[in-house]
């Protein structure tokens, strides 16, 4: 234990989360008798760059809740694949925060008010601010609490993501999001993708200003499938274009969709990436 205890404090780029020294006391004494620092959500052994940071918002009536046993399995999978995620909480059970808290997640009460949009902003400060590590140019990444695939493909799409890209919208995989939602469901968001993405592709052809891009994409689109899946909900951007979102005041889903349109007005950089994304049943 002890040439143990040696070689963390000369390992770099080490991270461990909350749970997993619940998992072992010994070793979070050791560590705290020699002055390594155990916070109560992560803990580095070196200013490691973090490329991504993974924020979302929550708000369960108890634990019983089907979508919030949902959500312990995303922030889970996220201590799992060595994502830190960052959690603002609204939920008026201290059950549920202190649940959300073992996971090793950043779990923060919300204290904004106001819905989904300001829970959303303050999410987004927070991976902004509470995760050692983040620099200018780490992705923050929005997702809804319940979506637990997406924590993988997060990792997954990393390596192919352009360095020069400022924000990126994963799409669904066609065939994985006929298969997985309902009927109705795939029809009505697709047809709904497509009128946005007309309307954005004439707002760029008709700007005078000539500085809105045509977002890129990872492949070729298949005819009849939208180049912005604007209705599937996660999306990330580099923390230097924060204030895209923190200084949006909407307080819906318009909060996630509204700055990636300012975005593109801005000039900026927008990339489309395919995920073969599965919905939970």
């Amino acid at each position: 234990m002890i040439l143990l205890a040696s070689s963390l404090e000369h390992r770099q780029n080490t991270w461990l989360t909350r749970s997993c020294l619940l998992r072992h006391p010994t070793l979070s004494k050791i560590c705290l008798s020699r002055g390594i620092p155990v916070t109560t959500s992560i803990m580095s052994f070196s200013q490691e760059v973090v490329p991504l940071v993974v924020f979302t918002c929550t708000y369960y009536t108890g634990t019983t809740d089907l979508r919030y046993q949902q959500c312990l399995e995303t922030l889970q999978a996220a201590s799992t694949n060595s994502i830190p995620i960052v959690v603002v909480d609204g939920s008026p059970s201290d059950d549920v925060h202190q649940g959300l808290s073992q996971t090793g997640a950043i779990v923060c009460k919300e204290t904004a008010g106001g819905g989904k949009g300001s829970a959303l902003r303050e999410a987004a400060l927070n991976a902004a601010e509470k995760v050692p590590g983040v620099t200018e140019h780490t992705l923050l990444c929005w997702q809804e609490p319940e979506k637990t695939g997406m924590i993988r493909l997060w990792k997954e799409i990393l390596p192919q993501i352009s360095h020069d890209s400022d924000v990126v919208v994963p799409r669904r995989d066609d065939e994985c999001f006929k298969s997985s939602y309902p009927i109705e469901q795939y029809y009505s968001e697709s047809y709904g993708n497509l009128y946005l993405d007309t309307v954005m592709k004439d707002a760029i052809t008709k700007d005078p200003s000539g500085v809105m891009r045509v977002p890129a994409s990872d492949a070729a689109i298949p005819r009849g499938t939208s180049l912005i899946d604007w209705h599937f909900g996660p999306f990330a951007f580099r923390k230097a274009h924060l204030d895209l979102w923190s200084k949006y005041k909407g307080n819906s889903y318009d909060a996630q969709l509204v700055p990636i349109v300012c975005a593109l007005r801005r000039g900026l950089v927008i990339s489309s990436i395919g995920v073969k994304f599965h919905l939970d049943p």
